[in-house]
């Protein structure tokens, strides 16, 4: 559980629970969802990631990775959204959310769904950021010149020229074998991922399918993950952390440029396995 030693002394003297997070940050919304399952309150620290929050030294000496999540509780710093969600459970919760007897199928559910978080950053910069609003040049040198992480940096620069088609292509096709991977493990009539009972294995999937259902992907691809999702977002703890935290100005216009897309054949279901080209 990585659990890090901030480069800021004040953290430690922070009481309660503090979250820094991002509106549409797929990962903050994670940590949203088990703090609303756990009725828990907390102090929110919310960051506009365009405008470059995370890039800042005052951020990075909170996470010195440069990305959102970030909880401390009681002085405690945690990062990795599946950390902290796990972190959540086992110490503010009754563990009722990581279940012994599920305890395998929970840990895959959480490995699989961090490993997926590369190709969901593409396609969600890809679609919904690209072709928005640009931030201007100044923006975007603060925002590479004040990241730490080269992965970071790289990002960005490659974001800022225009991803590489062949680089959506892959990205689209690691998604569509990550959906597949899930409908396989509800493929048995389960009703949640880990087995009999709502979990963490859940919650780490409930924001990358509600994204990818922003995207326009076609999810009836998925039947078994179709009706999962439908159960798992009638809870009042999704509803509670994705209303209001996502900016609806820039929901409707990215939508909107996604509408636009598809009607040019360059939608998000025009790449990977399901091109034509």
């Amino acid at each position: 559980m990585p659990i890090i030693e901030p480069g800021r002394e004040d953290l430690k003297d922070l009481t309660g629970i503090h979250l820094w997070h991002g509106g549409m940050s797929n990962c903050s919304q994670r940590c949203r969802i088990t703090l609303a399952e756990l009725n828990l309150d907390f102090e929110s620290h919310l960051m506009n990631l365009q405008a470059g929050d995370h890039a800042t030294e005052e951020f990075q000496q909170i996470n010195p990775n440069g990305v959102v999540p970030v909880l401390v509780h009681d002085g405690t710093v945690v990062i990795n959204s599946v950390d902290i969600i796990d972190y959540l459970d086992n110490t503010l919760g009754d563990g009722s959310l990581r279940p012994p007897h599920l305890d395998n199928a929970v840990a895959e559910s959480l490995q699989h769904a961090d490993q997926s978080q590369l190709a969901l950053k593409y396609c969600t910069f890809e679609f919904f950021f690209q072709h928005g609003p640009r931030a201007s040049e100044e923006t975007f040198q603060n925002i590479v010149n004040g990241l730490h992480s080269k992965f970071l940096q790289d990002f960005w620069r490659e974001y800022r020229l225009g991803f590489a088609r062949e680089r959506i292509h892959d990205m689209v096709g690691r998604v569509h074998d990550d959906f597949l991977r899930r409908e396989g493990v509800l493929s048995d009539g389960r009703e949640w991922m880990a087995g009999d009972q709502f979990s963490l294995a859940d919650i780490a999937w409930m924001p990358n399918f509600h994204r990818f259902d922003l995207l326009r992907w076609p999810l009836e691809k998925y039947p078994n993950l179709m009706r999962w999702f439908e159960t798992a977002s009638a809870r009042p703890s999704y509803t509670k952390a994705l209303d209001g935290w996502e900016p609806k100005k820039l929901m409707d216009r990215a939508l909107g440029t996604l509408d636009e897309r598809r009607a040019n054949n360059d939608g998000i279901d025009n790449y990977g396995p399901f091109a034509t080209d």
